[in-house]
């Protein structure tokens, strides 16, 4: 009873965990940036058409998919992307924070393109996650010529990962949340075709980090975040969420031995917490 009652808790950490497993696939794979957000845009398409299948659900693929659905599949791709290109040059740890501002970001420009009203303490805290990407960077706002790069490709993903935030939101309710993951992988994944046409063809050990980086992040996340997104409250899916950035920050220092001074440590915990409460704040009633 105790694991049925808190299956989509569940569900939704290890969405949340998986996703944050491309950036380490990256590192081990050696496959280029292009190369892996197709491979894993485009075998999450499909192994998500084959679990719609085999659950009697194919049916929800029906359909014309609308523009705004599409356009979310080019963000997609383009987010994904950058991100990938960003951890060639900075740390995964800078390149995901940075990424993760995205909802403090959206929430400004939704106060002035959809009036959604942004309150004194939401204010407050996307002041103190942007104040904690400072710290972050040490408030040393210039960087080595290796790395502007890879900050320029984070910025691009923020930006990219951003709208990708908004324009969702303007998705209708009536389109069901497989119909629209399933044309936004395939969407994204026919976007990056051209950039890998040209790549030469994976190595066999590299044949199975692409399928790993379909089959978790690019499908089982899916599926798993999808479930708990229609039975979880939006401020506990939105808090369990973060832990994508909390795998990729543990998973670097462990892993790759990315430093981390005490500073860039309450950066990172600065920016954490404060997505964590407006995530939080966001369900939570305002004040008359």
């Amino acid at each position: 009873m105790f694991l049925s009652s808190y299956r989509y808790f569940y569900m939704a950490a290890l969405a949340a965990a998986m996703m944050g497993t491309i950036g380490l696939i990256a590192r081990y794979s050696a496959v280029d940036p292009a190369s892996l957000t197709f491979y894993r845009l485009g075998f999450g398409a499909c192994i998500l058409a084959l679990y719609l299948s085999l659950t009697g659900q194919l049916r929800l693929l029906k359909g014309k998919p609308p523009a705004l659905v599409l356009l979310n599949g080019v963000l997609l791709a383009s987010f994904i992307l950058c991100f990938l290109s960003a951890i060639q040059t900075i740390s995964l740890t800078l390149a995901i924070l940075l990424v993760y501002l995205a909802p403090a970001l959206s929430a400004i420009i939704a106060h002035f393109l959809f009036a959604e009203r942004l309150t004194s303490r939401t204010l407050l805290l996307i002041i103190l996650a942007f104040f904690g990407f400072f710290m972050l960077q040490e408030f040393q706002l210039g960087s080595r010529v290796e790395q502007q790069q890879g900050l320029w490709f984070a910025l691009a993903s923020l930006v990219t990962y951003t709208a990708f935030i908004l324009f969702n939101k303007k998705v209708p309710d009536t389109v069901p949340l497989y119909h629209k993951s399933f044309y936004q992988l395939l969407t994204g994944s026919l976007c990056v075709l051209p950039l890998v046409a040209d790549q030469p063809w994976p190595e066999a050990d590299q044949w199975v980090w692409l399928v790993i980086a379909g089959l978790f992040p690019g499908f089982l996340a899916l599926v798993f975040a999808l479930q708990a997104i229609q039975h979880l409250p939006t401020r506990v899916f939105g808090t369990l969420a973060y832990l994508e950035p909390v795998v990729v920050i543990i998973a670097a220092w462990l892993l790759f031995a990315e430093p981390m001074s005490v500073l860039q440590w309450l950066g990172a915990l600065l920016i954490l917490a404060s997505g964590v409460a407006q995530a939080w704040l966001s369900q939570s009633p305002q004040p008359s």
